[in-house]
């Protein structure tokens, strides 16, 4: 069809090949993958199973369900999880969401066993995160335990004979992961950190001399303030390599040595450690690894040389990956799995194989969760950078609507949806993502913004939100808006915000503290730090230390940044979307929000969803909400 005879429609109103309906039954969350002699595993959360985590194995392409039908696999250890299965060649370990407990898998008879007890109360003992040793006599793995006055977060051995006797290894500090035994079964690493600290601000690397599941001389590797490590992992020879970002990019180290292992690029081998097992760089051979790498907001497959220390780019096909990968040989070929996406694909499970000289030989996709978007109707990332305020340049994707049946009038432009990306120290990618669509193949453009603070531009890009959360990454997502409009590509008087937990909270900001928007969306967003400082879970109570101030210090700036104490400067409409059984931002926050909003006399729409939490999962929770967000636009936008 060519653009002259595309139906003149306004924008905001074209049909859409994108139901809400189809998101939900898109929305299938793929988690970690693994791997083990000729099989790859990952799991996937469904929502026609009401959100219910599956392990698939697929050899040679066919598929096969191994997780049993009254198992959830799902571990909540910092609420947001994250490896939540490990195995070896015999046998697989899982965590199942009903009681947090640990089980065994046996991978030729698929029988399970429960290696740890029930925990005292409901979900009070959460395990994940482990590596077993080299005889398939134990594993070594995190372990929360929510006691009655306190969280205690520490490194246990769990034998895998069933007798659930659970041992202590590691403990003292607020924080541990990854841990992980080293090839020759002689020692073992992990990562810690301490409050106020976050992962991606200063973590510390330890290792410890192993001997059947004794820790011995444990001493650390890295400990040094203003340092975040990532991903310690043994090399084949048992060395240690692992990323920090000493000179202020996430580059790869090997222990014992001071310079990085590669030339130093404005290039990140790392990722903030927002969830448990994520794995980013891998030994191909003793002198190569392979690395997914983030450069300007994008990232790519690279091949690191030990011997000339040269980075070069394997493939940029893939532009967002999730952190996991794996590497196998097979017949002497290297073959690599991974999550990712690009403008035009969704995130899939990708196998890649590589020859003996590493280059690409053959490739395809093993999931099955092709969005099948007929390619005229998707709307293709544009990477921006933008003037913002203090002078500085601010970075973000740009979404221009689209679709092949539709056009709008020539004397009108879109209205933008601006997105504010959770963390907030996270990224926006350029991956296809299903719910992005959703707004442009409607006649919306979407502008996904990076505000300062997000990853992948650098440490120094990313601390420029300590401190300054409700500031500058408002400023941003403000400045974004009118410099598309400046650019003649949206209508800067039909701008909208939205945003979830720490975007929920910019979304708020923006709205109460700016007249900029027309219209916003909040999903299980943040309207009180003073709130949040007191009722967030254990590993975010202390993040706002660093992105707003001390408390009770520093009480004024909490008050000020606030939104729920200022909605007298609140003019436009607000929906507010939250989940009953948030635990990372309760619904206490949306409650107060709306109270104030009450109180005011203020337009705005609060729709709750029972038994959902930080992040919706069920089908008939996303299609009620999209829904209602689509007709909220459409009322104030258009």
């Amino acid at each position: 069809m060519t653009q002259e005879n595309k139906t003149i429609q306004p924008f905001g109103l074209w049909d859409s090949p994108i139901s809400a309906e189809q998101l939900a039954s898109k929305s299938t969350r793929l988690g970690q993958i693994q791997a083990t002699g000729d099989a790859i595993y990952w799991l996937e959360g469904r929502p026609e199973e009401q959100g219910r985590g599956v392990i698939v194995r697929c050899v040679d392409g066919k598929r096969q369900d191994i997780t049993p039908a009254d198992y959830n696999v799902r571990t909540r250890v910092h609420e947001y999880g994250g490896c939540d299965f490990w195995l070896n060649d015999r046998y697989l370990l899982f965590v199942d969401d009903e009681q947090q407990q640990l089980y065994r898998q046996d991978l030729k008879t698929l029988e399970v066993v429960a290696l740890t007890p029930e925990p005292p109360s409901k979900r009070s003992w959460r395990y994940n995160d482990g590596t077993i040793d080299e005889t398939s006599s134990y594993t070594i793995c995190v372990r929360e335990r929510h006691e009655e006055n306190e969280v205690i977060n520490e490194l246990v051995k769990v034998p895998l004979d069933g007798s659930q006797h659970i041992d202590v290894v590691a403990e003292g500090y607020d924080f541990y992961s990854n841990p992980r035994i080293s090839p020759d079964g002689k020692r073992i690493s992990w990562l810690c950190w301490n409050h106020p600290h976050m992962p991606w601000d200063e973590t510390e690397v330890w290792s410890a001399e192993l001997n059947n599941g004794k820790l011995t001389n444990a001493k650390p590797v890295i400990q040094q303030s203003n340092v975040s490590a990532y991903q310690p992992e043994w090399t084949s020879n048992s060395e240690l390599v692992y990323a920090a970002d000493f000179e202020g990019w996430w580059h790869l180290y090997k222990e014992g040595h001071e310079a990085p292992l590669h030339k130093a690029e404005e290039i990140e081998f790392a990722l903030p450690q927002w969830v448990f097992g994520c794995r980013i760089w891998h030994e191909l051979d003793a002198s190569t690894l392979l690395a997914i790498g983030t450069r300007k907001g994008s990232q790519a497959l690279y091949l690191i040389d030990l011997n000339d220390q040269s980075i070069t780019t394997l493939s940029d096909k893939w532009t967002a990956f999730s952190g996991q990968m794996v590497v196998q040989e097979q017949n002497h070929q290297q073959h690599v799995y991974f999550l990712a996406a690009n403008p035009t694909q969704p995130e899939s499970v990708i196998e890649v194989v590589l020859d003996e000289r590493y280059q690409i030989i053959s490739e395809c996709v093993l999931s099955d969760l092709d969005s099948k978007t007929d390619q005229r109707d998707i709307s293709q990332a544009q990477h921006v950078s933008f003037p913002t305020s203090g002078g500085e340049t601010a970075h973000g994707f740009f979404y221009p609507p689209t679709n092949s049946q539709f056009q709008g009038p020539d004397s009108e432009l879109p209205p933008l949806i601006v997105m504010s990306h959770g963390g907030p120290t996270a990224m926006a990618d350029s991956g296809l993502d299903s719910k992005v669509q959703f707004w442009t193949s409607r006649g919306f453009a979407v502008a996904d913004v990076n505000y300062r603070g997000s990853t992948g531009y650098g440490r120094a890009y990313r601390d420029k939100l300590k401190g300054q959360w409700g500031l500058v990454d408002v400023d941003d997502c403000i400045a974004m808006g009118r410099y598309l409009a400046a650019e003649g590509l949206i209508d800067g008087d039909r701008m909208a915000i939205r945003g979830g937990s720490a975007g929920g909270y910019t979304t708020l900001c923006a709205l109460t503290f700016h007249d900029v928007f027309k219209a916003g969306m909040s999903r299980y967003g943040v309207a009180d730090l003073v709130s949040l400082s007191q009722d967030s879970h254990k590993f975010e109570i202390r993040y706002l230390d660093s992105v707003v101030g001390s408390y009770p210090e520093q009480a004024d700036i909490y008050q000020q940044r606030s939104p729920v104490n200022h909605t007298d400067q609140l003019s436009c409409p607000i929906l507010i979307l939250q989940g009953l059984e948030d635990k990372v931002v309760p619904p206490n926050q949306a409650e107060a929000m709306v109270e104030a909003l009450k109180e005011k006399g203020l337009p705005y729409e609060y729709i709750t969803f029972e038994g959902e939490g930080h992040g919706f999962r069920k089908p008939d929770t996303i299609i009620r909400a999209f829904e209602a967000e689509l007709s909220f636009y459409q009322q104030h936008l258009i």
